[in-house]
């Protein structure tokens, strides 16, 4: 059960990260395409590849965690004993989890009361609730992959985050 959710998760984190993106540069190519041959600009354009960008910021901090890609001290781990780094990794992955959880809890906060003000993006009109809403998603995600780094971690095995499939030609 575990393993099939982190894979969803995988799927849903992979399949929008890749279409913002895309939609990021297919309109950053639209309004360069508008602005210097049609010399009339997209209005909108830069308010979606903003939101498109910080929207992927927040949904890669749980594939962040997911590959073990987050900012930390490995030197420590070398100086420590096995049981001492596993300690450490463990209050490591509870400080992420807390982290997570303020994410979740004033994301959320966030989100209904910028819904409740019914506050408008400036260009494009839609509620920034919607858009805020990527906050507390991120949140949950990193939850989830914390919890799973824990289970791992206490079991006894160690967490090894998996590999990055590149596929190169």
């Amino acid at each position: 059960m575990i393993a099939w959710l982190n894979r969803v998760v995988d799927w849903i984190e992979n399949v929008l990260v890749t279409s913002l993106v895309l939609i990021a540069t297919l309109v950053a190519i639209l309004q360069v395409i508008a602005r210097y041959v049609f010399n009339n600009s997209l209005f909108w354009s830069e308010e979606l590849i903003l939101y498109s960008l910080i929207t992927m910021s927040f949904l890669t901090m749980g594939m962040g965690v997911r590959y073990a890609s987050h900012i930390s001290v490995d030197a420590v781990y070398a100086f420590a004993s096995p049981r001492t780094a596993k300690i450490l990794q463990i209050g490591a992955a509870c400080l992420g989890l807390i982290f997570a959880a303020v994410l979740v809890w004033y994301g959320s906060r966030l989100v209904l009361n910028t819904s409740r003000m019914g506050q408008l993006s400036p260009a494009m009109r839609i509620p920034v609730g919607y858009i805020y809403a990527v906050i507390p998603l991120a949140g949950v995600f990193m939850i989830l992959r914390y919890l799973l780094v824990l289970r791992d971690l206490l079991v006894g095995q160690g967490y090894e985050p998996p590999e990055v499939d590149i596929k190169t030609s």
